[in-house]
């Protein structure tokens, strides 16, 4: 029995970590929220059949696609929220050590925090799970097809908690370990359907010879179950196995690598120098940094990093480019074609996008980090007030994104002038929309990063309500007008999502403000009080 119990000692761990969990309204208000969508997702096809007399069986197989789409997508991204952060938080708050002074082993630790994770991610996908069988009701949807989707959303899940692990035993770092599983679970989808397709617009006669690499990505099984060939045999199922064999083979190669270095880095290293600092010896430099450090010692603290600005550069032409090449809009510049207008405006909304979401981290970093790191009790018993932080992220934001931002808007007369008049109003409504949605990602942040009980996800949060929230509202408002009404006016419908974003965005810079100015000390406190 004494045996039993230590080869079990991951119910510590299991049961702590779900002990912290339940106090956290995060946990409630996640599955609320997935419940929610797909309840929203299925009422909209009930509505559709009984008002718009919409087929039963076509909607219940759009209904079937729609809910794997977006329950597929929560398992790719459930590692990031779940586990990425579990092991690195236990080293920056030196307890990983701890953990190993009882008789705890390494990979009990390990298999601990994934149990928990996992536990937590299949209540989350057992929410939606259910409505997956309306459609079987519905007609027009194979019960073996649902089975079989069921089994990929599952496989889906372990990857990406796994993967999430694993970052989370090589970096320290919350910010680092985040995004490498984000980036990971990217390319593990991606990186062979985007090569695919670049040696395809290279050399259209690679079809034939290219065709079976997209099935070493993970998601070749999701989508070609959604094909509906997988059961017909042939390659479609050779196709499939690769990809389930890929998705099982990285699973437990993270899972290894998670258990072999977990034992091996909760010790305490020694510090190295950042690489990434600029650290200046001559004069001018260091008269430079005098200078700043006098004005705003928070404002050197904040953009002393050399490669923030470069990054965004590469971004930006990594990401355009990619964008005007897969949808044609290279081959379709001075030609006039009819796609143009596609083209440019999907290229230039993608790397808006992205500039809003990268802005949106970076406004929250200073809190983060500070509130991560345990030094917000020391610089508020500093002279530093809400106008010296405000002044170090504006000037973080001026620095890192400013030359890129004024380089995409130099572009967009270019673009007008290859598409028709009647897009010009998209692309105003569009620049002005950006410069919304930063205004308020600068507030909302701040805000989110301050006062959150885990500032890590504070970038998501600001991501949740500035970019996303303000189209949940726009959709419905097209339902609504979509059932009572026929009509579209494109002008309308373009005034509709600039006003519902203004409108949301103000809403949550205001709440924002209210905890920030005059009541910043006394919100930073209560942020890091042991009762908050």
């Amino acid at each position: 029995m004494p045996r039993i119990v230590t080869t079990l000692n991951l119910f510590p761990i299991v049961s702590r970590e779900l002990l912290v969990a339940s106090r956290r309204f995060g946990t409630y208000a996640s599955r609320f929220a997935i419940a929610l969508l797909i309840f929203l997702v299925v009422g909209y096809m009930l509505i559709l059949v009984a008002v718009d007399n919409y087929s039963p069986h076509v909607a219940g197989r759009d209904m079937f696609y729609t809910v794997s789409c977006i329950m597929i997508f929560l398992c790719n991204i459930a590692g990031v929220y779940l586990t990425a952060d579990c092991l690195s938080e236990e080293k920056r708050n030196g307890t990983l050590g701890l953990l190993f002074l009882t008789n705890l082993r390494g990979y009990q630790v390990v298999m601990g925090k994934m149990s928990v994770g996992a536990i937590q991610g299949l209540l989350g996908l057992m929410a939606a799970v259910p409505m997956l069988v309306v459609p079987i009701l519905m007609g027009g949807v194979d019960p073996a097809l649902v089975l079989r989707m069921t089994g990929i959303m599952f496989a889906t899940l372990f990857l990406s908690l796994s993967v999430g692990l694993a970052c989370s035993a090589m970096f320290k770092s919350s910010k680092v370990t985040t995004s490498a599983t984000f980036g990971t679970m990217f390319l593990l989808n991606f990186a062979t359907p985007i090569i695919t397709a670049i040696l395809y617009e290279m050399d259209r006669g690679l079809g034939r010879v290219i065709e079976w690499i997209p099935s070493f990505s993970t998601g070749a099984m999701f989508a070609l179950t959604l094909d509906g060939g997988v059961g017909a045999g042939g390659p479609r199922v050779a196709a499939f196995n690769i990809s389930l064999w890929m998705t099982l083979g990285v699973t437990a190669v993270s899972m290894l690598y998670a258990l072999w270095k977990t034992g091996r880095a909760w010790q305490d290293q020694a510090a190295r120098p950042a690489a990434d600092t600029v650290v200046s010896g001559n004069a001018e430099g260091i008269r430079r940094r005098t200078r700043v450090l006098n004005r705003n010692p928070l404002e050197w603290l904040t953009v002393r990093r050399r490669l923030g600005p470069l990054l965004m550069w590469i971004a930006l032409l990594l990401v355009f480019s990619f964008m005007m090449f897969i949808t044609g809009g290279f081959n379709s510049l001075g030609r006039g074609r009819s796609y143009d207008e596609v083209s440019f405006l999907f290229s230039l909304w993608v790397t808006a996008v992205m500039f809003k979401w990268w802005m949106a981290g970076a406004v929250c970093d200073r809190f983060r980090v500070d509130r991560g790191e345990n030094a917000m009790e020391l610089l508020l018993s500093t002279p530093l007030e809400y106008g010296d932080y405000a002044q170090a992220i504006r000037r973080r934001l001026k620095w890192q994104f400013m030359w890129p931002v004024i380089f995409m808007l130099c572009l967009i007369p270019f673009m007008m002038a290859e598409s028709d008049d009647e897009t010009w109003p998209v692309y105003i409504m569009g620049v002005l929309m950006f410069g919304v949605d930063a205004w308020a990602a600068y507030f909302v942040g701040m805000h989110a990063s301050l006062t959150m009980r885990r500032p890590t996800f504070s970038s998501t949060i600001v991501i949740l309500k500035i970019h996303v929230l303000p189209y949940a509202f726009f959709f419905g408002a097209m339902l609504m007008i979509a059932i009572n009404s026929a009509n579209f006016d494109p002008e309308g419908i373009l005034a509709l999502w600039f006003m519902i974003g203004l409108v949301n965005n103000s809403i949550w810079v205001g709440r924002a403000c209210l905890a920030l100015g005059e009541n910043f000390r006394k919100t930073a406190a209560a942020s890091i009080s042991p009762g908050s």
